[in-house]
């Protein structure tokens, strides 16, 4: 699916308490479809990720991907199944280095993880539960628990599934 093939949807809002909602941070390229890839190829693996949430209703989602930085967010939810799009709450922060000069906490000097520690410092607290599936693990700490590796010549795919269930169960029940 491309961005210009859109899904439409009913906002109907979040059913479940989004303040206490665990979350879950999701990129795109080399999860969502493989990077690089061809129009053709674009979100194939998002049917299954969204299969995995549908299990955890109260799984919210964060888009940590650099999409972000380039489409409307409403643009990207339409991307989702109505009722996945509907828990897409919103992105993480684009951080400067005159913004990590005063933040009120410190923060992971890797760039992904910093983004999310930033959301959660913003939204939430910084022990809140959540995961994050990104194909580049050096933009997280070594020891970042809560990340699912994927390869980003495949992107997420079925044998990742088992993975991302026991991340969620341990870390956000």
């Amino acid at each position: 699916m491309t961005l210009s093939t859109r899904r439409s949807f009913t906002e109907v809002g979040v059913s479940m308490n989004t303040e206490t909602a665990p979350v879950l941070f999701l990129d795109f390229d080399g999860v969502t479809h493989p990077d690089p890839c061809g129009n053709a190829s674009l979100f194939q693996s998002l049917p299954l990720i969204e299969a995995v949430l549908r299990r955890y209703p109260d799984v919210l989602v964060i888009l940590s991907t650099t999409w972000r930085t380039t489409h409307p967010l409403d643009e990207l939810k339409d991307l989702f199944s109505s009722d996945l799009a509907e828990r897409v709450l919103s992105g993480t922060p684009l951080l400067s280095l005159y913004d990590l000069a005063w933040y009120p906490v410190p923060l992971s000097a890797r760039p992904r993880q910093r983004e999310i520690e930033a959301w959660l410092h913003q939204n939430r607290s910084l022990d809140h539960p959540w995961v994050a599936i990104d194909d580049r693990p050096w933009w997280f700490e070594s020891e970042c628990s809560n990340l699912l590796v994927t390869s980003r010549h495949t992107g997420f795919t079925e044998s990742n599934v088992d993975s991302l269930d026991d991340m969620i169960l341990r870390r956000c029940s």
